[in-house]
């Protein structure tokens, strides 16, 4: 199948076949042997018997290698393996990597090696004729499409112009794509993508969980005094003659007394919490919640960090009643729990999956108490937020209405950024790590507490105060960005309408009220 190089021996004209089997060349004389091989019959000799020559396993697969490069079909390995060329030749074998078009000048038959090499014509180009026929060589051997149009010389000059422009065009968008990809890497050479690596549930909290009543002071409460009833009014937006209680107001309500009328107006959890299961088991929801301020008034909030590990500098709150079943430790998104955080610290971690591992509530909304709503409408404001935050429960909590079972589905997301961000210019990766900018009060960077502190910062630059709910008497921010470390809890909610037939059986848990009461 392949073309040999090797001399292929047969007798002479005229000889006979003994003398030629007398004089034959052996390459090896202990390795000879004979095998059949086909018969040839002339008017000179008839043999039936040709011999073969035993070859050693380094040159037999020298010869095959040789053979193969030399009928190979990759453009270049055939002139590897020609031994016409000198091993320079060989290296340099870009010089002689396309096939050229030019005739092959050969010896005829019979003709001697020397008489040729006299006779043969040297044909000498100038450099603008060897770059043409170079470039010539390159575009019909090129495997980039339509290259090989251009240097056809049998098609018309139209026809190889239109290659041409395709080819062009083909490179510009290619050029055009690339550079738009370039950009986008250098204005955010960030990538975010779904980890792979599964999260264990004890390597992330139970989410922290914000319970306000709408109704944000209690009737018979506010109406025991005037003071009381005008302030709150003002603070409701329901007061029309604002100018008759400016002074009385003035005099009066400040940020302390404000806030203890917060306190004392607003429903108490123990009113609120009516029953708490967590994982299952009964406990006291006294244990289990914390009153908390925030921008919708007097809110009960689970699983938070204490205020020590919350804020830089904690007012201790004697009004509030703060307790934690268990010791707090100093958790943050960024480094998760302490090495040495006992099982049972705050804020809890999840015990599994499943509504029977998490946290069950019965809510009171006390609908008769009906005051001062920040809706139009009657039950609750739910959150789920990180342990670390404030919630911003007015803006962004969930309406739970009386009377219906809710079903939370928890999903977390979790923003992790590999340390070898922080030598990215934080213009570029627009988020911050918790090394790079300290709070004024709160001890952990998010995007939330960093909003939170603009927004004092802009209520103390037009009104010379703050926000009733936080820790300080002032607070400045710059630019808030998210961080680089986050964890943010969403809800997928799902109600249903309690069964007015069957609430007679949890009597107890429903503090004995009628079916009416949930309608």
């Amino acid at each position: 199948m392949y073309k040999s190089n090797e001399i292929d021996i047969r007798p002479r004209k005229g000889a006979s076949q003994a003398a030629f089997k007398k004089d034959n060349y052996w390459m090896n004389q202990t390795q000879v042997e004979t095998s059949p091989w086909y018969e040839w019959d002339t008017k000179v000799f008839n043999y039936h018997d040709k011999p073969t020559q035993v070859l050693s396993g380094y040159e037999s697969f020298n010869k095959d290698l040789r053979d193969y490069l030399q009928t190979s079909t990759l453009h270049g390995l055939r002139y590897i393996g020609e031994r016409k060329l000198t091993w320079f030749e060989r290296f340099e074998i870009d010089r002689i990597m396309y096939k050229s078009n030019e005739i092959d000048i050969r010896p005829r038959k019979g003709a001697s090696q020397a008489a040729f090499k006299k006779d043969k014509p040297t044909q000498v180009l100038s450099g603008y004729e060897s770059f043409n026929k170079d470039l010539r060589d390159y575009l019909q051997t090129s495997t980039l499409h339509g290259l090989r149009y251009i240097g056809e010389r049998k098609l018309t000059w139209f026809e190889r112009f239109f290659w041409l422009a395709a080819f062009c065009c083909s490179v510009i968008c290619a050029a055009f794509f690339i550079l738009n990809v370039y950009h986008k890497w250098r204005s955010s050479p960030m990538i975010v993508s779904i980890n792979p690596e599964n999260m264990h549930l004890q390597d992330l909290p139970f989410p922290a969980i914000t319970v306000c009543n709408v109704n944000q002071a209690k009737k018979s409460v506010a109406e025991r005094n005037s003071l009381d009833k005008k302030l709150l009014n003002s603070l409701c937006g329901t007061q029309r003659d604002a100018d008759i209680f400016e002074d009385d107001i003035a005099e009066s309500a400040n940020w302390d007394y404000t806030r203890s009328f917060l306190i004392n107006v607003t429903q108490p959890c123990n009113e609120m919490l009516a029953m708490c299961l967590w994982d299952s088991r009964s406990m006291n929801c006294q244990d289990l919640f914390n009153a908390q301020l925030t921008d919708e008034g007097l809110c009960c909030t689970f699983n938070v960090v204490h205020r020590d590990n919350m804020f830089r500098n904690p007012r201790d709150l004697n009004d509030l009643n703060l307790t934690f079943p268990s010791p707090s430790v100093d958790w943050t998104p960024e480094g998760g729990y302490p090495a040495d955080a006992p099982p049972d610290g705050f804020p809890w971690k999840p015990k599994g999956i499943g509504t029977n591992h998490g946290l069950t509530l019965v809510l009171d909304a006390n609908i008769a108490e009906y005051y001062c709503a920040s809706t139009k409408s009657m039950g609750f404001k739910i959150l789920l937020h990180n342990p670390t935050e404030t919630p911003n429960i007015a803006k962004i909590g969930e309406i739970y209405g009386p009377g219906i079972e809710a079903r939370v589905a928890i999903q977390p997301r979790i923003l992790d950024a590999q340390p070898s961000l922080k030598d990215i210019d934080v213009k570029k990766r627009l988020c911050l790590f918790s090394s790079e900018k300290e709070l004024v009060f709160y001890r952990t960077y998010t995007l939330r507490n960093c909003e939170m502190e603009c927004e004092a910062r802009s209520m103390l630059d037009r009104c010379k105060c703050v926000l009733y709910y936080m820790p300080n008497s002032e607070a400045s921010c710059d630019e808030c960005l998210p961080a680089c470390n986050e964890i943010a809890f969403f809800e997928r909610l799902s109600t249903a309408p309690l069964n007015k037939a069957l609430i007679g059986q949890y009597s107890t848990i429903l503090l004995n009220r009628t079916p009416d009461y949930f309608t």
